[in-house]
C-alpha cells in the first residue's frame, strides 16, 4: 500500500470514509461490508467522528474492524469543536475510543474550527498525545486564516 508522510507520520494513502454510515438499521449489514470489503483490497485508514450518526458510525467501524489487527489500521476520529476543551477534549476522546474499541487513535482532529482557543485545544491534544491515546493530531475544515493562526502557536507545527 502507498503510504504518505506529512509532518513526519506516514499514513496509508487509500481510505474510506464513514460520513453518513451507520444512520440507518436498514444499511447496517450493507456499511459493514463496504468497510470490510475497503480493507480487504488495500484500504488501511478510515475516518470517522464522533458526530457522524450522533456516535452511531464510530460503533458501526467497531463491528466493522473487528476481524483485522488493529495494528494493520490506520484510526482517524474527530472531536467536534464544542468537546476540544481543556475539561471536555479527553473524556470526548475516551467515549470515541470506546465507541470505536480502540486503545488509540493513528489520527485524531478538530473537527473544524469553534469557540474554544486553538491554544487550548492544541496544549490538550498534545497532552492526550503525550498520554498515549493518540499518536498524531491535526485539523480538518480550516480556513487559511485558521492555518496561519495555527502556525504561529507553540504547537501549532505539531499538526
Amino acid at each position: 500500500m502507498k503510504k504518505v508522510t506529512i509532518n513526519d507520520v506516514s499514513m496509508p494513502a487509500i481510505g474510506i470514509g464513514t460520513w453518513n454510515m451507520g444512520n440507518s438499521l436498514v444499511n447496517r449489514s450493507t456499511e459493514i461490508k463496504a468497510i470490510q470489503t475497503a480493507i480487504d483490497v488495500g484500504a488501511q485508514a478510515i475516518d470517522t467522528a464522533e458526530m457522524y450518526g450522533d456516535g452511531r458510525s464510530e460503533a458501526l467501524v467497531a463491528e466493522a474492524i473487528k476481524p483485522y489487527s488493529r495494528e494493520k489500521l490506520f484510526l482517524i476520529d474527530k472531536v467536534l469543536p464544542s468537546n476540544a476543551s481543556k475539561t471536555k477534549l479527553e473524556h470526548s476522546l475516551d467515549q470515541s475510543l470506546a465507541a470505536v474499541g480502540t486503545d488509540y487513535f493513528d489520527l485524531y482532529l478538530l473537527h473544524w474550527r469553534g469557540g474554544i482557543p486553538l491554544a487550548e485545544t492544541f496544549n490538550e491534544l498534545e497532552r492526550v498525545k503525550k498520554a498515549g491515546k493518540i499518536k498524531a493530531w491535526g485539523v480538518s475544515n480550516f480556513d487559511v486564516s485558521d492555518l496561519e493562526e495555527l502556525w504561529r502557536l507553540k504547537n501549532g507545527t505539531d499538526c
